[in-house]
């Protein structure tokens, strides 16, 4: 298992790699001056991978069906209909009239059915927001070659640790962060993490910030002597020393920032909570009004307690706006394609 972000030693380790030589580079990271020639020797790697963990991003942990459920379906307005279907089905259970059971079961059906549709499309909304998070695991590379004890090999992309010799030709997925030490007229397509329309040329000299900038105000695209995980190589080919894996490349950055985002209420969803709130005192009352009229002022339910309730309730259901959250997200998000 890998450790913790805030616990993993690549968060005191990060350095201005493009701005160090490859000696520098090569020093810094406490390996041997032949790295690029033997790469890492298999107990170094392994050392390593039990230190700095897997070349994964983290995942944010996932929300159960039932959170979902839960989270659609706590609502004032839908309380009204749940308790409008039970107490239709006491009524349906209860009664002798076969009429009356049949009308009382058709309450149950077409309540539960709004629900369930209700539930089905605010649930639809939901993952189809996760699918940012999930595209960015899409754009990793699965394998890779390394340089190991002499001898280029291919491993899963997952196995690569800080400090592997990579290598890299055309049309391959970069699999980590890498300080380039080796390019033959190679370049890379970084448009999905810094919007380059147009492949940038790599070198490998190390490269002095513009006056007035620290070395981490540089652009990642104007760090031509790197390249970065989940990007592509254009034309060419080159290697590397890994220099980042995981959460700490430039795209597990981006990664831990999409998890970490809070999800918070637009104030038109905050305004349509006021709005249910307001409806529910109204459907209360009109509900009670209604209650006491049918009990003490009709001939057809004077004195019959459940069908006065039951018909106070009919007319909560048909007051009750329960998709209107639903509703008015899909009319957005539909007027912005």
């Amino acid at each position: 298992m890998g450790t913790h972000p805030s616990e993993n030693p690549q968060a005191s380790e990060q350095a201005p790699w493009h701005t160090m030589s490859i000696e520098e580079s090569i020093a810094k990271m406490g390996l041997k001056a032949d790295l690029q020639k033997q790469g890492l020797s298999v107990d170094e790697a392994a050392s390593r991978q039990s230190k700095y963990g897997p070349n994964k991003m983290t995942e944010k942990e996932k929300v159960t069906i039932w959170q979902r459920i839960w989270h659609q379906i706590n609502n004032v307005l839908v309380y009204v209909l749940i308790t409008v279907a039970v107490v239709s089905l006491v009524q349906a259970v209860t009664t002798d009239n076969s009429n009356t059971r049949f009308t009382a079961w058709f309450q149950v059906a077409l309540i539960v059915s709004v629900i369930t549709l209700n539930t089905w499309i605010g649930i639809y909304q939901e993952g189809n927001a996760e699918k940012a998070a999930d595209a960015l695991k899409n754009m990793l590379s699965t394998d890779a070659r390394v340089i190991r004890g002499g001898k280029e090999i291919m491993i899963p992309a997952g196995d690569i640790v800080p400090g592997d010799i990579c290598l890299l030709g055309l049309g391959d997925k970069i699999p980590a962060d890498l300080r380039l030490c080796s390019v033959s007229n190679m370049a890379t397509g970084e448009a999905a993490l810094t919007g380059e329309s147009v492949p940038i040329d790599k070198v490998t000299e190390a490269l002095s910030p513009p006056d007035g900038l620290d070395p981490e105000q540089v652009p990642l695209g104007d760090r031509k002597n790197m390249a970065y995980s989940a990007t592509l190589v254009a034309q060419g080919s080159g290697m590397g020393i890994a220099i980042a894996t995981g959460d700490f490349t430039q795209i597990g950055t981006i990664n831990r920032l999409v998890n970490n985002t809070e999800t918070i209420k637009t104030d038109v969803l905050k305004q349509i909570d006021q709005v249910s709130k307001y409806l529910f005192i109204c459907i209360c009352t009109m509900c009670t009004a209604t209650f006491f009229t049918a009990f003490f002022y009709t001939d057809t339910y004077s004195g019959d307690a459940l069908g006065s309730i039951n018909i106070a309730l009919v007319c909560a259901v048909a007051m009750v706006p329960e998709g209107l959250e639903a509703i008015v997200t899909l009319t957005y998000s539909y007027a912005v394609k």
